[in-house]
């Protein structure tokens, strides 16, 4: 193990964070458990991050991978691809959002940065909204829109960010507010900030911080949100890359929580929806998701056909 340790540390950043003192080597899964390479068995609390949600090894899972991966892994969106078509079918129908397009990404980082892609291109500006506290990935983009500064580490980025309180209900200056008063007074942040900043294209958010403490607003904040982003123009990015496929535990998507004005303009996922195979999307509305007047992200590197398979 220790050797392990040594070459993984020859050849892997230092910022790649590992846990324990002497860091665990995972072998493999079945079900809820996994086994280190000494053989000892543990119930997985983790889930790789939110990731592992339809348990390791299942058989129903490994069989529907398999089997594709025994007739094509990889294909162009060049050419008609059926999974893919079956698998955004039910996307967009399981959204919420109207006249839904649906785009696949390889990551939630990846997921993000499209959305932002969308909205900077759709709104004709590079001014984004987030919230303190908040995580969306690791790319240049998403990095400068993370307010959470431990997983933030450059203060560059191409776009204009501005950061709005909200996200984490125990800290701040309106935390000894009660829900009510708490929302009210975050709207009111909101309605000053947009007061000073010229045309926003975006409000990304988590329905729930996952990286940044399991935290949320009251229900309902992003619907308060939504009304005074709705008379600017502003779109809303539903961040579900954590929180999306029902693992807030009431609702399907946690943008539900909040959905009193209606489904978010753009929803991204990843995680659970692969159960730890490279898949993630975006889901818009049409006049969105069409906006973009060039091949800018065409699927080349990455196709959903093995996953689309197991749960289309």
């Amino acid at each position: 193990m220790n050797d392990l340790h040594d070459r993984h540390r020859a050849v892997i950043p230092d910022w790649v964070a590992l846990y324990y003192r002497d860091p665990l080597e995972i072998t493999h899964g079945e079900g809820r458990h996994v086994w280190d390479a000494e053989g000892r068995r543990y119930l997985d609390f983790f889930g790789g991050i939110l990731t592992t949600m339809t348990a390791h090894a299942l058989p129903e899972v490994t069989k529907a991978v398999a089997e594709q991966a025994g007739r094509i892994i990889h294909s162009s969106t060049l050419y008609l691809n059926r999974p893919m078509v079956e698998l955004a079918e039910r996307i967009a129908g399981l959204s919420g959002i109207p006249d839904a397009r649906v785009f696949f990404t390889t990551s939630g980082t990846e997921a993000n940065d499209t959305a932002l892609l969308l909205a900077t291109a759709y709104r004709g500006s590079n001014q984004i909204l987030a919230m303190r506290n908040s995580y969306h990935g690791r790319s240049f983009s998403t990095v400068g829109i993370t307010g959470n500064r431990a997983w933030s580490p450059t203060g560059l980025s191409p776009l204009q960010t501005r950061y709005v309180h909200g996200g984490v209900r125990t800290r701040g200056p309106y935390a000894h507010y009660g829900d009510e008063e708490f929302t009210e007074a975050c709207v009111a942040d909101l309605e000053d900030l947009l007061g000073h900043t010229r045309n926003v294209a975006a409000l990304i958010a988590e329905p729930i911080q996952g990286v940044g403490g399991f935290t949320s607003p009251p229900d309902g904040l992003y619907a308060a949100f939504r009304r005074v982003l709705d008379r600017h123009g502003i779109l809303w990015i539903a961040d579900e890359v954590q929180t999306g496929w029902g693992r807030t535990g009431e609702h399907f998507w946690g943008w539900q929580a909040h959905g009193q004005a209606g489904p978010p303009d753009i929803l991204t996922f990843a995680k659970g929806i692969g159960n730890g195979m490279s898949v993630g999307g975006v889901v818009a509305r049409a006049e969105v998701m069409n906006c973009l007047d060039a091949n800018s992200i065409s699927t080349f590197g990455g196709s959903p056909v093995t996953m689309a398979a197991g749960l289309a």
